[in-house]
Formats: C-alpha cells, sequence, structure tokens
C-alpha cells in the first residue's frame, strides 16, 4: 500500500510537458518516452483502483463502527435508565425499613405492656390462689366462687400465653422481612456497582470507537483527495501521451550517449552519492503508517551542492508540489533520477549533464522542515533501492 500514496515522485514525468514547456527535441533524446508514460498511466490506472477498494472497504468499516457506536449509545441509555429505577427502588426500601422498624419498636412496646399486664394479673392471680383456698379451709368464701375465679384467671393466662406467642411470632416475621430487605438492598447495590461499571466500559467503547471512527473518515477523505490527483495525473498523462505519439513522427533521430559513458544498468554499486551529508531515511522505510520511503532522505546545509549521480538529459527543472524545486535527469532506456527539495536549481531542462556536475543547491523547499535532498532512482516509472546503486 506504501506506493499508492506517494504522489509527488509518481507525478515527475507528468509534469515533463504540461508545467516546463518541455521542447520536442529534449523528449526524442530519450528513446523509452512513449512506452514510459504508458507505463504509468497503467500504474496509475493500478493505483486508482487500489484506492478506491481501500475507499470502499473504508467506507463499510466506518458504517460498521457507525452501527456499533449507535448500540453502545442506546445500550449506555438503557443502563442510566436501570440505575435511575434501581436508584428509585432502593429509595422505596428504604421507606419501608424505617416503616418497618417504627412498626418492630411498637411491637416491643406493646410486648413489654402485655408483659406487664401479665405480670400483674399471675400475681393477683396467684395471691387469689393462695388466699381463696385459706379462706375456703376457714370457711369465709364459698368454694364454687372460688372455682369460677379460678377458671377466669386461668382462661386470662392461657389469653395471655397466645397474646405473647402471636407477638413472638410477628416479631419474628418482621425480622425476617428486615433480613430480607437487607439482602434486597445488598444485591441491589451489587447490581448498581455492576452497571456502573459496564457503563464506563461502554464509556469507553464509544471513545474508542469515536477515535476508530474519526480516524477512518479521515483516511477516507485524504483517499479520496489523493484519488481525485491521481485522476487528474491520468488525464493530463493521457494528454501528454497523444501529444507525443503526435510529436514521434517527426523527432529527430535519437542522439546516443558518449562512448566513454557506461550505461546507467552497469554502474549498479558504483554510483557516487548525490551530495554530501547524514542519510536519515531510507528506502523502504516507514514515514507514516500508510506511506514508506520510496529514496533516500539526505540531510544537510542549506547551499549544500548536489550533484547529477550519472550523465543525462535534464527532463525536468521546476517546482512540484510535495517535493519543491525538482529536478529530473533522463539517463536513457527508462533509467531516471530524481532531485528534490532543492534551494536553487543551477541548471535547466534540456542541458546535458556529466556525472559529479553541479545541478542545484540544498534547501527545504517543497513545505518540508528539515534542509537536505530527496534523492530518488527510477526504472521504467518504478523506484529502485538507491542503495543498491549509489557507492558509499
Amino acid at each position: 500500500m506504501a506506493r499508492v500514496f506517494t504522489l509527488g515522485p509518481r507525478l515527475s514525468l507528468c509534469c515533463l510537458a504540461l508545467w516546463a514547456g518541455l521542447s520536442v527535441a529534449a523528449w526524442a533524446q530519450s528513446p523509452n518516452t512513449l512506452d514510459q508514460t504508458s507505463e504509468q498511466i497503467e500504474a496509475l490506472r493500478a493505483e486508482i483502483s487500489v484506492i478506491q477498494a481501500r475507499l470502499a472497504s473504508q467506507e463499510s468499516e466506518r458504517d460498521t463502527l457507525q452501527d456499533a457506536l449507535q448500540k453502545a449509545e442506546v445500550q449506555i441509555g438503557e443502563l442510566d435508565r436501570q440505575l435511575g429505577a434501581l436508584s428509585q427502588k432502593r429509595h422505596a426500601l428504604k421507606q419501608e425499613l424505617t416503616a418497618l422498624d417504627a412498626e418492630g419498636q411498637q411491637l416491643r412496646d406493646a410486648q413489654r405492656q402485655r408483659a406487664n399486664t401479665i405480670d400483674v394479673s399471675i400475681q393477683e392471680l396467684w395471691v387469689l390462689q393462695q388466699g381463696g383456698g385459706f379462706r375456703v379451709w376457714l370457711g369465709d368464701q364459698n368454694p364454687e366462687d372460688v372455682a369460677r375465679n379460678l377458671a377466669y384467671f386461668e382462661a386470662l393466662i392461657e389469653a395471655q400465653q397466645q397474646t405473647i406467642a402471636e407477638y413472638e411470632l410477628g416479631l419474628e416475621a418482621v425480622e425476617q422481612n428486615r433480613s430480607r430487605i437487607a439482602q434486597a438492598q445488598t444485591a441491589l447495590r451489587e447490581q448498581a456497582t455492576a452497571a456502573a461499571a459496564t457503563k464506563a466500559t461502554l464509556t469507553d467503547q464509544r471513545a474508542t470507537r469515536q477515535s476508530t471512527l474519526t480516524l477512518i473518515s479521515q483516511r477516507v477523505q485524504d483517499d479520496q483527495q489523493r484519488l481525485s490527483t491521481l485522476e487528474r495525473d491520468q488525464a493530463r498523462l493521457n494528454a501528454l501521451l497523444d501529444e507525443l505519439e503526435a510529436l514521434a513522427a517527426a523527432s529527430s533521430p535519437v542522439v546516443a550517449p558518449p562512448e566513454a559513458q557506461l550505461p546507467f544498468a552497469d554502474t549498479q554499486g558504483a554510483l557516487s552519492m548525490p551530495m554530501a551529508g547524514k542519510l536519515t531515511n531510507r528506502y523502504g522505510a516507514r514515514r507514516n503508517a500508510d506511506i514508506r520511503w520510496r529514496g533516500w532522505l539526505i540531510t544537510a546545509d542549506e547551499g549544500e551542492p548536489v550533484r547529477a549521480v550519472h550523465g543525462g538529459d535534464i527532463i525536468y527543472a521546476d517546482w512540484l508540489r510535495g517535493q519543491g524545486l525538482l529536478i529530473v535527469i533522463d539517463h536513457g532506456e527508462g533509467w531516471l533520477s530524481l532531485y528534490a527539495q532543492n534551494h536553487s536549481l543551477l541548471r535547466g531542462v534540456g542541458d546535458r549533464v556529466s556525472a559529479g556536475d553541479i545541478i542545484a543547491k540544498a534547501g527545504a523547499s517543497g513545505g518540508n522542515e528539515t534542509s537536505g535532498l530527496y534523492f530518488e532512482i527510477r526504472h521504467r516509472g518504478e523506484p529502485v533501492d538507491p542503495g543498491e546503486w549509489i557507492r558509499r
């Protein structure tokens, strides 16, 4: 995917005639220009297809995340409602428990009163029983009256005992009820804690999904912009191809390179550095999450001389968006070298240069923050690793 996004270097040939006013003779010096341009158009078409597929995938993923986000928000709302209901239920249980406490206190007070009453009744009964028997023995009271009184008090005691038993059962029921309420309150607190934890988790998930959704939306937007740029580039290259085909019939014979110069393809591992400086980014290294370096970034002070790595014809010398002041040298047989972000250009389109000639001064043009040189080698539109060609 890395090659999809490095647009500047791939647009170099596109801009040769449209932005620099390239002459027919300069183009004629490269025998494979038409083939290279056709290949670049096919490459652009392939890149557009890749980006379109990626756009469709990312839009589908964005829709999926939006659905998940909606579900999370609905769940959070439902949990909020449940938390409110639990809070109301806890409040009602507290009121009920308070009422039961008051009722229990009343029952205990009634128990004490009844106990006192029963105690008094028992004492009176005991006195009555003791006194009644003595008086019956002395003949002061009719035994039948005493028997009636005893039966009455026995019935009274039995009623009091039954009342006490019922009261104790009531207290036991109240205590059991209070225990159940306490258990329910504990369960409610646990449910509320679990619901709050779930809500926190869902909130975190929503934040994560929102962040991911924002990222995907930004990527889709970036890819749409890149796609628009590539489509415009393809249209320019199509127009350029039509122009070159019309000019090919009238072009002059190709000028052969000097015999003393080896073909570029035979110089692998023997080329000199284009500039003295520190190599800070190499071919293939990650530039960011989606983009890899397709050349070298060599940092140096502004004004450091930039030299041609091999002889050839300058086919582009102008400012290019994203690359700044750019020089492209055609070395023949589909080999190109690119020198970008220069501070100034010392040679122009149509100039023939030799290896080691100073062609520019290093800088930070194109909106770059670090002064230096961005350098690429390409063969038939495809970037190659400069490390396989430059002798260090």
